[in-house]
């Protein structure tokens, strides 16, 4: 069931039109030879051309779907990282940390997607059904403009559940661990597992398990 809604989502930012993802790979992308790319699916709307949007360290494999909204976004993602999968949409920033594994099915998002204020997103339906008309990218004509975002940044040596959703504003401290399936709305201490929706402090992990 939730790889069915994670792929309704994807259909829905990226609109009707059939797009190649794989297509702007190369061009967005500055990887280091040592790390594993060939399951990763990026996109970008309205790009700047001499951008790089994704950056990947050495010795990394990195799986999943890279949605960057806005020219605006970044993710950086460190050395000897593991991401199974799962899906990132970015209009601020997301700072993936060294040694840090992330298991499938994650999602992480910096951004509210719409302002909770109703006369801000009265008109985000029109906005996108014009897009679609036009047979341009879902979204293309969204206003980002009343949308909260805020930087999440993974430190190193941090273990992310399977099925885990990351928000914006979130920091995850270094060799934390969050259990599957967790919602993080808050930011988690270095070297703590938490868990549940909202995550919640389960345990301080000992000097002898670090």
């Amino acid at each position: 069931m939730l790889k069915k809604i994670k792929k309704k989502i994807k259909s829905l930012l990226l609109g009707k039109k059939n797009i190649d993802l794989q297509s702007n790979k190369s061009k967005y992308i500055l990887s280091a030879p040592s790390s594993d790319i060939s399951s990763l699916n990026i996109f970008v709307r309205k790009p700047l051309e001499e951008k790089k949007y994704l950056e990947i360290g050495d010795e990394s494999i990195i799986k999943g779907d890279y949605i960057f909204e806005i020219q605006e976004g970044k993710i950086k993602i460190g050395n000897r990282t593991f991401i199974g999968g799962g899906l990132f949409i970015c209009i601020d920033e997301i700072e993936i940390g060294d040694d840090v594994l992330i298991s499938w099915g994650c999602t992480f998002i910096d951004n509210n997607s719409h302002s909770i204020v109703w006369s801000e997103r009265k008109d985000d339906l029109l906005q996108w059904k014009k897009g679609l008309e036009e047979n341009k990218i879902g979204g293309f004509y969204k206003d980002w403009s009343n949308i909260k975002k805020g930087k999440i940044k993974i430190k190193n040596k941090a273990w992310i559940g399977f099925n885990s959703i990351i928000l914006k504003g979130v920091s995850i401290g270094e060799g934390a661990v969050i259990g599957a399936g967790s919602v993080v709305t808050k930011d988690v201490p270095d070297w703590t597992v938490v868990a549940g929706n909202p995550a919640v402090f389960i345990r301080t992990i000992p000097e002898n398990e670090r």
